[in-house]
């Protein structure tokens, strides 16, 4: 049993757990799943707008006919941007810190 006094001594070690990114980041394989599920039901053949997600996406996957449309710096400006965002995603979606993500899931679950 834990006094009041040991009880909120812990509040502060609490709070900067609560704070790790490890503790919610709102990302998960399951959303990834969902969305990109969402995405490939785009169908521009079927009158959906064409959009720049699109154009995207067909600019990084076919570099030989769809790449062409940006010039070399810009082609490796958006590579580098989708490796930053794959990186952070991956490292919000299974952050490093195992224990700081079974902390977390432990807080998680307690509150």
């Amino acid at each position: 049993m834990t006094t009041p006094a040991k009880s909120s001594a812990l509040l502060p070690l609490v709070a900067r757990l609560r704070a790790c990114p490890s503790h919610d980041t709102g990302f998960s394989e399951k959303m990834l799943i969902e969305t990109w599920g969402c995405f490939k039901q785009l169908a521009p053949e079927h009158g959906d707008e064409l959009t720049p997600a699109i154009m995207a996406g067909l600019v990084l996957y076919d570099e030989e006919q769809f790449a062409q449309l940006l010039n070399e710096a810009e082609r490796s400006q958006m590579a580098a941007l989708a490796r930053v965002a794959l990186e952070r995603y991956q490292q919000k979606s299974n952050p490093p810190n195992k224990l700081g993500k079974i902390i977390a899931a432990a807080l998680k679950e307690s509150t």
